[in-house]
C-alpha cells in the first residue's frame, strides 16, 4: 500500500511540474510589460506593454485549466501514448464544457450574471461556455483521468474488422461517456467541495503571519521527498491561495491574483494579502547565509576550494531560483541542520509579511524588476534590503552555531584538500561507449542499466527515474561518481539532483538508453 501511494505522488509530482515550468518564464515577461505599462512611461511602451501583457495574461494565465489537463495527460501517458494522451486531453476538456453546460440548461440551474457577472455563483465562462467554475481543478482532473484511461485502457485489441477502432481510439470511446457522467455529476458535487475549500481558505487566512510561517516550513520540510509540489502548487494557481475581483474579473491562486495585479497596477489601492506567500528570500539571502557559514566553519587550508564549488551554487539559486544543489549539501549529512534551515524558511515568511512586503519575488532577477512595478507605499519595496540582510544574517548564525557546537562534518571541515578536488571532478568511465560522457554512462549503470529504466522525467533540478527492481540499483556508485548534489533512493523511485542543466542531462541519459536498446536489437 505504501508503495503504491509513493509511486502515485511521484508520478502526479512529475505531471504536475511539466505544465508550472512555463509559468516561470510567463510571469518575467509579464512583469517586463507591467513596468512599461507605469504612468511615467512614453504612449509607445505602454501601448507595447499592454499589447504583450493582454495576450499572455488572456492566452496562458486565462486558461491554465486546460493548459494543466494537456500537460498532465501526456506527462502521465506512457511515452508510446503521449501525443495521443495530449489530444485525448484537450478533447476531453472540450467535451465537458458542453456537456456540463448541456446539463445546467437541461436542470434549468444556469445562474443569471448579475452586476458583478457570475461572480460568486459558483459558475463562470471557459471558453465562451457557462460551466461549473472548478478553476484549475477541472483540468487537474481530467487530465489524470485522461493518462490513467490512456495507460490502463491503450493496449486494446479488437477484431481485425474493427483494429481502426482499438487501442486509444478505444480508450476515446470510454472517454466520451465518462467524461459526460463527470459532466452532469461534477453540477452537484462540486459547490459542497467548493465550500470545503473557501473554508478551508479563510481558516488558513486568518492565521494571519503565522500561517506564512508554516507554509514555508513545510515548503522546505518536504522537499526531500519531493512533496513540496503538493503544497505550494495549489496555493500558487487555486482558490486556496485565495481569490479577487481584479478589474471586473475573478482570479484564484496566489500567482494568479499577483500577474492580475501586475497588469492593473494603476488601478491598485492595496496590494491581497496572498501575495505573502510570493514573497520568499528562501532563493536570495538564505543560499548566502547558508554558504557563509559552511565556507566560514571549513579548514582555513580548504576555504579556497569550498569558495569554488559554493558560488556557483549560491549563483544559481539568486539568479534562476535553484536552491537544490546547495541544500543537497547538508540535508542527507544532518537533519537537524535541514529541520533548522525548514525552520528559518518558515521565519523568513513570518517576517516578511510581517512588515508588508506585498511583491512577488523568488529569484534575484523577478525581484529588481518587480520592485518597480508598484509605489513603495503598497509594495513596501524599501524594507527589502533590511530584511534580506537580516535574514541572511540569521541563516548565517543558526548554522555556524550548530555546526559548531554538534560538529557537524559540512563540506571542507574533515575532507581533505584532495577529497574536496573530488567533488569537482568528472566522473569516471564505465568502458561502455566513448561516444557518450562518463557521467551519462554511470547515471545509466548505477540505476541498474538500460533494461532496469522504467521511465526518466526531470522536473526544475531532478532527474526523477522509476525503476523495476531497487535491488538492481547501486545508490553507491550514483553517490560516489555521479556529479550531482544528492540521490533520493526511495525504492523503485530514485531522484537524482542535478541543479541547472537538469532537462540536457535527461536528453544525453534517453540518447544513451535509445543506443543501447539499439545495439542490443
Amino acid at each position: 500500500m505504501k508503495e503504491k501511494v509513493m509511486k502515485s505522488a511521484s508520478v502526479f509530482s512529475k505531471a504536475i511540474i511539466q505544465p508550472v515550468m512555463f509559468m516561470a518564464v510567463t510571469g518575467i515577461i509579464l512583469s517586463v510589460c507591467a513596468i512599461l505599462k507605469l504612468e511615467m512611461m512614453p504612449t509607445f511602451t505602454k501601448d507595447v506593454g499592454n499589447f504583450v501583457f493582454n495576450i499572455l495574461s488572456s492566452g496562458m494565465i486565462g486558461q491554465l485549466s486546460a493548459i494543466f489537463c494537456v500537460g498532465i495527460a501526456a506527462a502521465l501517458a506512457k511515452p508510446k501514448f503521449k501525443t495521443d494522451a495530449a489530444i485525448l486531453g484537450i478533447i476531453t476538456y472540450l467535451l465537458f464544457l458542453y456537456a456540463n453546460n448541456s446539463w445546467l440548461t437541461i436542470t434549468d440551474r444556469l445562474a443569471t450574471a448579475g452586476e458583478q457577472g457570475l461572480y460568486g455563483t459558483g459558475q463562470g465562462m471557459v471558453f465562451g461556455i457557462q460551466v461549473t467554475d472548478m478553476g484549475v481543478f477541472l483540468g487537474i482532473s481530467l487530465g489524470v483521468m485522461v493518462g490513467w484511461m490512456v495507460n490502463r485502457f491503450g493496449e486494446i485489441k479488437l477484431h481485425r474488422y474493427l483494429s481502426p477502432y482499438s487501442g486509444t481510439k478505444s480508450v476515446y470511446l470510454l472517454i466520451v461517456f465518462v467524461t459526460i457522467l463527470f459532466a452532469m455529476g461534477i453540477t452537484y458535487v462540486w459547490p459542497m467541495i467548493n465550500f470545503g475549500v473557501e473554508s478551508l481558505v479563510k481558516a488558513t487566512t486568518t492565521a494571519g503571519s503565522a500561517g506564512f510561517f508554516f507554509y514555508g516550513f513545510l515548503n522546505r520540510l518536504l522537499l526531500p521527498l519531493g512533496l513540496h509540489h503538493f503544497l505550494w502548487m495549489p496555493i500558487f494557481y487555486t482558490p486556496l491561495g485565495g481569490s479577487a475581483e481584479i478589474a471586473g474579473q475573478v482570479y484564484e491562486g496566489a500567482y494568479n491574483i499577483w500577474l492580475a495585479e501586475l497588469g492593473n497596477a494603476s488601478q491598485i489601492t492595496s496590494m491581497h494579502p496572498s501575495i505573502g506567500y510570493l514573497s520568499n528570500f528562501g532563493s536570495i539571502s538564505l543560499p548566502i547565509g547558508i554558504a557563509f557559514a559552511i565556507w566560514k566553519t571549513a579548514r582555513i587550508e580548504n576555504r579556497k576550494k569550498v569558495a569554488a564549488i559554493l558560488i556557483p551554487m549560491v549563483t544559481t539559486a539568486f539568479l534562476a531560483g535553484v536552491t537544490e544543489p546547495l541544500e543537497f549539501l547538508f540535508l542527507f549529512l544532518s537533519p537537524v541542520l535541514w529541520l533548522a534551515h525548514s525552520v528559518v524558511y518558515g521565519l523568513s515568511l513570518f517576517f516578511t509579511n510581517l512588515v508588508g512586503i506585498n511583491i512577488q519575488f523568488d529569484t534575484g532577477i523577478n525581484m529588481i524588476i518587480n520592485s518597480f512595478a508598484f509605489p513603495s507605499r503598497l509594495g513596501h519595496q524599501y524594507l527589502i534590503p533590511i530584511m534580506f540582510l537580516a535574514t541572511a544574517v540569521l541563516e548565517y548564525v543558526v548554522f555556524k552555531q550548530l555546526i559548531v557546537r554538534l560538529d557537524i562534518p559540512t563540506l571542507g571541515r574533515e575532507k581533505s584538500e584532495a577529497q574536496l578536488a573530488a567533488l569537482d571532478e568528472t566522473v569516471v568511465t564505465t568502458g561502455i561507449d566513448s561516444e557518450f560522457e562518463p557521467q551519462t554512462q554511470t547515471i545509466v549503470a548505477g540505476l541498474g542499466g538500460a533494461e532496469n529504466i522504467e521511465s526518466i522525467v526531470n522536473c526544475y533540478t531532478r532527474l526523477r527515474v522509476d525503476v523495476k527492481d531497487e535491488q538492481k540499483v547501486d545508490i553507491d556508485l550514483l553517490k560516489q561518481k555521479v556529479k550531482a548534489s544528492g540521490i533520493v533512493d526511495k525504492g523503485k523511485h530514485i531522484q537524482i539532483i542535478i541543479g541547472m542543466g537538469v532537462e540536457e542531462e535527461r536528453e544525453k541519459v534517453e540518447a544513451y538508453l535509445t543506443h543501447l536498446k539499439e545495439m542490443n536489437n
